[in-house]
């Protein structure tokens, strides 16, 4: 097992430039999300909503990597 894919404590600290950027991120997630809600509910909203999670939790776990 890799013992850093579990980044223990304490975290790293975040440039500047790395908060910048997950900002951005979660703004535009944050517009997408918007746009979603406007359509009909079901379980293909429900999934791009999931996938919009998931892509920003990926996005920022990059990001603080």
């Amino acid at each position: 097992m890799n013992q850093n894919r579990f980044r223990p404590a304490p975290w790293p600290e975040l440039s500047q430039d790395q908060k910048d950027q997950m900002a951005a991120i979660k703004a535009k997630a944050a517009e997408l999300e918007a746009l979603y809600d406007k359509t009909t509910r079901g379980r293909y909203q429900a999934l791009a909503m999931t996938d919009l999670e998931s892509s920003v939790m990926w996005a920022v776990k990059e990001i603080t990597s």
